[in-house]
């Protein structure tokens, strides 16, 4: 018999019958791994689009959770939206959360939940194991935004706006700045809450949402301290607050004259600053502010005949405001200006933010106003 006739009745190599075995035997390893995966089809989910957290008032169950499910709904007109809302006090956020899962008939997704809302009575007491355990889900978005609700966040969560095209579109347009932009709102999203109350330097600070006949108010600012609300900015402080930190130039500046408030649109908006230590426990912060806008309300003729008068009346009552704000800001012992934080990258040393906490309390302020008005819009 020749090697050929060997080979024939051996049959093939041991590789070649492994390749014919292996494409079967994946086949059927894929479909037990896709049998036990867990996946659940998107019908049999419900998709939670806001969740609140509230003190419940009970000190065996202190947490109140709410979150608000979306009903899909084939139409997206104005008022057609349907939610369905969901509350329980535990003990536990994370047990409050399981244990609404038995109350409804889909699983629980909180992939899509854009808002967090923390009541206010939370807030003023501590926020630190909340925001924590919202750090901790991995289904909830770190670039969600988080807020105060006033008087709670199931109050909140409860309104249904009648503009709203899908539940939760409100709040979501309010805090995103896709629709609306206004210099009384301030956003945080919850990673840049978690690194203000984990850096020294910088506090952190949440917008309070107030309930309206028919929507929601946003045109109030919390500053915290790394675990609750130590004062609470009106709306005009608000705007101000935004026009020195991210200098929004959609706002507005205003002062009086002859009995009379006149007003500046803001088209342009520089703030510097620098701090300097004086020496032990004392400092200085210098604050450079230019302004270029265009008079919205006023007088007619007040741009030719008092124009220098009415830019030295805008410098002295803007520079008035921001150093009132900053006292009242020291005077809550709270940084989410990050005064500290530029003080430390501009100061090289082991202990500067030691030296920062010794003088912060003591702090002067000299701030510099440069108003410029480049026109009376189209009143000529």
């Amino acid at each position: 018999m020749t090697p050929r006739d060997a080979r024939r009745r051996t049959g093939p190599p041991l590789s070649a019958a492994w390749r014919r075995l292996a494409a079967p035997l994946l086949a059927a390893a894929l479909l037990l791994q896709a049998g036990g995966c867990g996946f659940i089809d998107i019908d049999k989910r419900f998709f939670v689009v806001a969740l609140a957290i509230d003190k419940s008032g009970n000190d065996k169950k202190p947490y109140r959770i709410t979150i608000r499910l979306s009903i899909p709904n084939s139409k997206t007109e104005p008022g057609m939206e349907k939610s369905q809302i969901e509350t329980i006090d535990a003990k536990e956020i994370s047990e409050g959360l399981r244990i609404l899962k038995s109350r409804v008939d889909k699983e629980i997704d909180l992939g899509h939940c854009k808002v967090l809302i923390l009541g206010e009575p939370l807030a003023r007491e501590d926020i630190s194991d909340s925001v924590e355990w919202m750090m901790r889900r991995r289904d909830i978005q770190s670039a969600a935004f988080v807020a105060v609700g006033q008087p709670d966040g199931r109050s909140i969560l409860e309104q249904m706006p009648l503009s709203e095209h899908y539940s939760g579109n409100t709040l979501f347009l309010t805090f995103g700045g896709d629709a609306t932009k206004s210099s009384f709102i301030r956003s945080i999203k919850l990673f840049d809450l978690f690194r203000r109350i984990n850096e020294r330097g910088m506090d952190p600070y949440l917008p309070i949402v107030q309930l309206t006949k028919n929507g929601y108010e946003v045109d109030r600012l919390a500053l915290l301290d790394k675990t609750r609300v130590r004062a609470v900015l009106n709306p005009d402080e608000t705007q101000l607050f935004n026009q020195l930190d991210r200098q929004y130039i959609n706002s507005t500046i205003k002062t009086g004259f002859e009995g009379r408030t006149v007003m500046l649109a803001v088209m342009g908006l520089t703030v510097r600053q620098r701090i300097d230590r004086l020496g032990p426990g004392q400092g200085q912060l210098d604050l450079r502010i230019h302004a270029v806008g265009t008079l919205e309300e006023g007088p007619n003729d007040i741009l030719h005949r008092h124009s220098a008068i009415v830019e030295k009346s805008f410098e002295r009552d803007f520079s008035k405001r921001t150093e009132s704000l900053l006292r009242k800001i020291q005077r809550s012992g709270v940084d989410p200006l990050q005064f500290g934080l530029r003080f430390r990258a501009t100061h090289i040393s082991k202990e500067a933010f030691e030296e920062w906490q010794e003088m912060y309390p003591t702090l002067k302020f000299h701030i510099r106003t440069d108003v410029n008005i480049q026109g009376a819009g189209r009143i000529k």
